[in-house]
C-alpha cells in the first residue's frame, strides 16, 4: 500500500529530499533499521549502511526521555527509500490565480509525497526509532508515554538510487554533525540534576561563583573540559560536575540524569552540596590563596610546587573521593578532613603520587584508576587512625600493584604506605 502524505520538495546538489512529518506510530509501524532488510545478512561491510545500534543507551536514556518528558522534541530523520518510487504532486495547479502572491511563489514545492513499494529504511536516526518503538510498545514507562505514538516526526525522505551514493551521504550526515560536548551538556541539561546543581554552584554568591580578578571571567572553566598549564581558572566545570555527583551518591540521593526532581528537591540537594564545596574552599590554604588572587593559579600549577596537583583535573575529583571517603561512617567530620589535608604533599613532584596519579615519566595520570587509587591514598593519608587494619591492607596492596608489585606472589613482601598525615588531637567522630 502506497504512503501518501503533504510535503515540501527541495534539492541540494543532485540530491532531491521531501521533508514531511509522520505520526510516531506510522513511523514506527513502516520504517526499519537497515539491519532488519533481507539482504542485510549478504550484504558485504561495504555495503552495510548503519551502525549498531546502542541497545543500552536507547534503553536508558533515549526512550526513557520520550516516555518522560513532555517538552520532549527530536530533529528530522532521514530515511531511504530503498527499491521503491517516489512520486510528488504539487499544488501549483490548484492555487487560485486569485491566492496572494505569497501562495504562487513557493505553490511548486509543497504538494504530496507518495512513496510506492521498496522499503523505507533509517539512514540517520536509528536510535531514535528504536526509541519511539520501545515506548510504543509499553517496553519502558512514563508519564507521557501513552501520548508518544501520536508525536508528529520530521522526516525527510530520499531516493536511493546506488549503495555508492546512499553510504556517502551516510557517512557526511555522521561525519560532520558535530555532537555536543560534556561541557555542552552540562551548561543545557534541564533533566540531569548534576548538572543542574553544577551550574547553580557557579552562580554569583555560590562556592564557585568568583570572578578572576580584575574580569568578568568565572574562575570557573566552563568553555572547554581541559585547562591550559597557563590559565588562571581554578577547575572546570566537567570536574565540578563530578564532584556533584560524589557527593549527592554518597548522600544516598539518586543520580537519574533524565529525570528533574521538583523545585524543592533541587533546593535541597543544591544546599548539601554547597556545603561540601563550601568546606572545601575555605578549609584548603592552597584555594584560599587562589580565590585571593587568582593571577598566581598558573605558578601553583606547576610541577614543583606544593599545591601544583590540587589545580589539576584528576586530582581534584581524586580529593573529593578521598574526602568522601574519610568522613565516611563518621570517622572524620569534613572540617578535619579538610583541615587534615592541608598537610598532605600535594606536589606533583613528590614520589607519593608515582604511578598514583603521576606516571614514572612525569605526566599525569589519566585513568578513572588514577581517581580512585589517588582517593584510596589521600583517605589513607587523612584518616588512617580511623581505618581497620583490613581497609589499610586493601589500600596497601592497591597501591604496591599499581607499583609494579606482584601482589598475587606467595610471601611478597609488600612496599609501605607513604607516612600518614595524622594528628593525634584531632579524635572527633563529628559527621558532616
Amino acid at each position: 500500500m502506497a504512503l501518501v502524505i503533504p510535503g515540501i520538495k527541495g534539492q541540494m546538489g543532485n540530491t532531491e529530499f521531501y521533508q514531511a512529518t509522520m505520526k510516531a506510530r506510522d513511523l514506527v509501524q513502516g520504517v526499519r533499521p537497515a539491519n532488519e532488510l533481507d539482504e542485510w545478512t549478504t550484504m558485504s561491510i561495504e555495503d552495510r549502511m548503519q551502525r549498531e545500534p546502542d541497545l543500552k543507551r536507547i534503553k536508558e536514556q533515549i526512550a526513557p526521555y520520550l516516555a518522560e518528558a513532555k517538552d520532549r522534541f527530536f530533529g528530522s530523520m532521514i530515511v531511504l527509500v530503498y527499491k521503491g518510487e517516489i512520486y510528488f504532486d504539487s499544488i501549483k495547479d490548484w492555487v487560485s490565480s486569485k491566492a496572494p502572491r505569497a501562495y504562487q511563489s513557493v505553490a511548486d514545492d509543497i504538494g504530496v509525497v507518495t512513496i510506492d513499494g521498496g522499503s523505507l529504511i533509517i539512514l540517520d536516526g536509528q536510535h531514535r526509532l528504536l526509541a519511539l518503538e520501545k515506548v510504543i510498545k509499553a517496553e519502558v514507562t512514563g508519564e507521557y508515554r501513552e501520548e508518544v505514538p501520536n508525536d508528529d516526526v520530521c522526516v525527510i525522505f530520499i531516493h536511493h538510487k546506488s549503495n555508492e551514493k546512499t553510504r556517502r551521504i551516510f557517512n557526511k550526515v555522521n561525519r560532520y554533525a558535530k555532537p555536543t560536548s560534556r561541557g555542552d551538556n552540562i551548561i543545557t541539561s534541564e533533566d540531569d540534576r548534576s548538572a543542574i546543581i553544577a551550574r547553580r554552584l557557579l552562580s554569583e554568591g555560590a562556592p564557585l561563583g568568583a570572578k578572576v580578578k580584575g574580569s568578568d571571567e568565572l574562575i570557573v572553566e566552563w568553555k572547554n573540559n581541559t585547562i591550559a598549564a597557563r590559565s588562571i581558572k581554578l577547575t572546570t566545570i566537567s570536574v565540578v560536575y563530578e564532584t556533584v555527583k560524589l557527593i549527592l551518591s554518597d548522600s544516598g540521593i539518586p543520580l537519574d540524569p533524565s529525570s528533574r526532581p521538583s523545585e524543592e528537591k533541587l533546593d535541597e540537594y543544591y544546599e548539601v552540596v554547597e556545603k561540601f564545596w563550601n568546606i572545601v574552599i575555605e578549609g584548603l590554604q592552597a584555594y584560599q590563596e587562589a580565590l585571593y588572587d587568582s593571577s598566581q593559579i598558573p605558578q601553583m600549577r606547576r610541577e614543583d610546587h606544593p599545591y601544583s596537583l590540587l589545580f589539576k583535573s584528576v586530582p581534584q575529583i581524586a580529593l573529593f573521593k578521598g574526602l568522601i571517603t574519610a568522613k565516611r561512617d563518621k570517622r572524620l567530620s569534613l572540617y578535619e578532613a579538610v583541615e587534615r589535608a592541608n598537610k598532605i604533599d600535594w606536589s606533583m613532584s613528590s614520589e607519593i603520587w608515582i604511578n598514583v596519579l603521576v606516571t614514572p615519566g612525569g605526566s599525569m595520570a589519566r585513568a578513572q584508576q588514577a581517581q580512585n587509587l589517588g582517593g584510596k591514598l589521600i583517605a589513607y593519608l587523612i584518616a588512617s587512625d580511623k581505618m581497620t587494619e583490613e581497609e589499610i591492607e586493601v589500600i596497601q596492596r592497591e597501591y604496591n600493584s599499581a607499583n609494579g608489585v606482584d601482589i598475587n606472589e606467595t610471601n611478597v613482601e609488600l612496599m609501605p604506605l607513604p607516612k600518614p598525615v595524622v594528628e593525634p588531637a584531632l579524635e572527633s567522630v563529628i559527621s558532616f
